[in-house]
């Protein structure tokens, strides 16, 4: 697997991303909110609301909506305000929108670009079964050296210690410093303890990428 042209960023495993939630999430230091309304739908906005600046991750879904925290202002999908409270009998003007990003779910994975129209065609890689997100203290080129290093990434990572268990690794930037690490599993065991047993070892990767960082 690899990233096409670098646009395309796995943010979040899909399982994260549940209806009628809000997920947070930074990418290369641009605030993104990440929300599945009713309909299943997944999107991705700047994490501001265009009214006062709001979080956008602070508000509610309703529906296949987003409301902003502070002044209940409504988003629907396609990131266009469609109620104000204070003023309910308003035609909203179709310009107040919240800055929206392209968005594709593969994989187990969500992934987004910021790229806009210029954006190549979205990723296509194996199913996998999400596992675990984790922070790693490094930044993105270093811990990708590392892990090319250490194992076969970006295709099978060490999948002889995992009893036969392919374990999946994305990435993507949060800051020049530190970097998501979003891990799938292709076979294996479902059970609770396997997972555990799983998600461990990549905690221990991450430990050991951070180490060596450290050391370096």
């Amino acid at each position: 697997m690899s990233d096409p042209d670098d646009l395309w960023h796995p943010v979040a495993l899909s399982t994260a991303v549940p209806a009628g939630v809000t997920r947070a999430v930074i990418l290369d230091g641009q605030e993104i909110v990440l929300w599945r309304g009713a309909d299943g739908a997944t999107h991705a906005w700047e994490d501001r609301c265009p009214h006062r600046g709001m979080r956008l991750s602070y508000g509610f879904v309703r529906g296949s909506a987003l409301n902003c925290l502070y002044h209940g202002w409504e988003y629907e999908g396609s990131s266009r305000c469609v109620r104000i409270p204070a003023h309910p009998d308003l035609d909203v003007p179709k310009t107040i929108k919240a800055r929206s990003y392209a968005l594709v779910e593969a994989g187990g994975l969500v992934w987004i670009n910021l790229a806009g129209d210029a954006a190549p065609a979205a990723p296509s890689i194996d199913a996998g079964a999400p596992l675990i997100s984790v922070a790693v203290d490094r930044p993105i080129a270093d811990l990708r050296a590392f892990l090319r290093a250490t194992s076969t990434y970006p295709a099978v990572i060490r999948e002889d210690i995992f009893d036969g268990v392919a374990l999946l690794l994305t990435l993507h930037p949060v800051g020049p410093a530190e970097t998501m690490l979003h891990a799938l599993t292709i076979g294996g065991s479902d059970l609770p303890a396997a997972r555990r047993s799983y998600a461990a070892a990549v905690r221990g990767l991450r430990d050991e990428a951070e180490t060596v960082a450290k050391v370096a």
